[in-house]
């Protein structure tokens, strides 16, 4: 037998502990749950004759759990206003064992385009089915709902971060976006997913084996960006106001004569359409001056909500006359005039002659919004 000295024996064993827990992203060594069988034999002579005996020893491969999360690129060129807009990340299980894998999706400490982790979804796919690049009518790349993704010994998953980039987003803001790969593997309390490295749970691992841990607290987590590169400035914000008379009705005289002629004590129906597009207009508000010679008609305030959709321009609707009621219009809903109640209209002053009215709409999506309201030609 050739001899080795003592501190090569100790060089060898520390090689043989760093590869056992190295972090690269090649699985590492004999498959966990693997038997292996040593037999010793000794022989010798006796009475004359060859004999021997054997001794046997056998145990399995513990299982290593250990996982590597990289990103396809640093950084992601976008456009505000794109769709679908996806950050690539490889899974690999780099164990020497099969393992459940749960994955979470987060925004980092840079978020200036910004979003919510509502606005976020996640998609898998193997990876040696995926091209790498996000397709929202491929079949295979799987919705992640949260539950355990199984991923075998030296395999991998692609990931996708996904998500709408807003209209507004302006050049050069970016959003960081994380992704965070858990392993899920527990037994008598222990979680991997909870445990330092080098924590062993007992008859965790495949087949029984015993599991170790080989990356802190069973995960790892890899970083990139989305960044805005090119603005299109059609994606933006864009509040559009018209203003149109529906028609007008008169008494002639005094009479029971009607006319549509625009003669003093004609009531007027005014019809403002607001148009906002592309993104979410905050704190609108629609106001409109009562012009000199012409008197607001109480409780002629009336409005239309259009989120995602239009609104046609209603056909006229003549008003009881002489007793000026204002005419009721599908799809619009009363306002009242005072100021202090919950519909968010006011008229400017709240008593007396008005000189205007306010109607505070809020935070208003992409659609068509509208309001009605009557003034009489002044005697």
């Amino acid at each position: 037998m050739k001899n080795v000295p003592f501190t090569k024996l100790l060089a060898s064993t520390a090689i043989l502990g760093a590869t056992l827990f190295s972090t690269n992203a090649l699985a590492i060594g004999t498959e966990a749950g693997t038997a292996i069988q040593n037999t010793a034999t000794v022989s010798f002579t006796r009475n004359g004759s060859s004999d021997s005996e054997q001794a046997s020893v056998s145990f399995k491969v513990d299982e290593i759990i250990n996982v590597n999360v990289t990103a396809a690129n640093a950084s992601t060129n976008i456009t505000n206003g794109d769709q679908n807009a996806a950050i690539t990340y490889t899974v690999t299980n780099t164990g020497n064992g099969p393992e459940a894998f749960k994955l979470f999706e987060s925004i980092g400490a840079t978020n200036d385009l910004p979003l919510t982790a509502g606005d976020l979804t996640v998609y898998y796919i193997d990876t040696a089915s995926s091209d790498g690049t996000f397709d929202p009518n491929n079949i295979n790349e799987t919705l992640y709902t949260g539950t355990d993704i199984n991923i075998l010994r030296d395999e991998s998953i692609t990931v996708y971060i996904v998500t709408d980039v807003p209209n507004a987003a302006t050049l050069n803001s970016l959003t960081d976006l994380d992704l965070t790969v858990v392993s899920q593997t527990e037994a008598n309390g222990i979680k991997a997913g909870e445990s330092a490295f080098g924590t062993v749970i007992p008859g965790a691992g495949a087949d029984s084996t015993n599991a170790i841990i080989a990356v802190d607290q069973g995960r790892d987590d890899a970083t990139s960006e989305l960044k805005v590169t090119t603005f299109d400035p059609s994606q933006s914000l864009e509040v559009l106001i018209n203003k149109t008379i529906l028609g007008s009705s008169a008494l002639i005289n005094g009479t029971a004569t009607v006319t549509d002629q625009k003669i003093p004590g004609a009531m007027v129906t005014y019809f403002i359409k607001v148009t906002v597009q592309n993104d979410t207009a905050t704190a609108l508000a629609i106001s409109d001056i009562i012009p000199a010679n012409m008197t607001y008609i109480a409780e002629s305030l009336r409005v239309q909500s259009a989120a995602g959709s239009t609104i046609n321009t209603p056909t006229y609707k003549a008003p009881v006359l002489p007793a000026q009621t204002p005419a009721t219009y599908s799809n619009f809903t009363a306002l009242t005039d005072t100021n202090s109640d919950a519909d968010n209209a006011e008229t400017v002053p709240n008593t007396g002659t008005v000189t205007s009215i306010n109607v505070a709409l809020g935070d208003l999506a992409p659609g068509e919004y509208a309001i009605l309201l009557d003034a009489t030609v002044n005697n």
